[in-house]
């Protein structure tokens, strides 16, 4: 009997780190040279002074995943790092997408992004700013629904994950 395929997915890693200079050079390094599908980074400071928390977004199957983990491990800079599963935590995105609608269409955005409990943080005559923060599918379906409304930019900040119970 033939072995079952590898499944190709993407996997969410979070990483405490210490905040020196070089360290996110040092990580993203590690992901170039050993030809990791890196499909998002994300890092920030976190609650304690001097470390930073990484959220990092890694195509590929098991056995990838169990050889990023274990790279990550051995960099000097690495206080810890996780797989965290959908179920084990909050995944977030925040996106930012600036709109043109007509005159005409200013009701019916304003309706929308109600839906969708976004914000609208900035607006003039020409455009407006829609704020949203979810979960990745929600982003996309949120920046499909703002199609007609003549979207000219976004810029999304890629995952930031947290485990709900440490």
């Amino acid at each position: 009997m033939a072995a079952p395929a590898a499944t190709n997915q993407q996997h969410t890693i979070t990483a405490l780190v210490q905040n020196e200079s070089g360290t996110i050079n040092r990580v993203v390094s590690l992901f170039r040279r050993r030809g990791f599908s890196l499909a998002s980074f994300n890092a920030g400071d976190c609650e304690q002074p001097g470390f930073s928390r990484m959220t990092f977004v890694v195509n590929g199957d098991n056995a990838v995943l169990k050889q990023v983990l274990l790279q990550l491990e051995k960099l000097i800079d690495i206080v810890e790092c996780e797989d965290l599963s959908p179920e084990e935590g909050v995944h977030r995105e925040m996106a930012l997408v600036r709109c043109q609608p007509s005159e005409s269409q200013r009701s019916d955005l304003d309706k929308l992004v109600s839906e969708f409990m976004a914000k609208t943080p900035k607006a003039n005559d020409k455009n407006v700013v829609v704020e949203f923060t979810g979960e990745v599918e929600e982003v996309e379906r949120l920046i499909e629904a703002l199609t007609p409304f003549n979207v000219s930019e976004i810029v999304r900040t890629g995952l930031v994950a947290m485990k709900v119970s440490a």
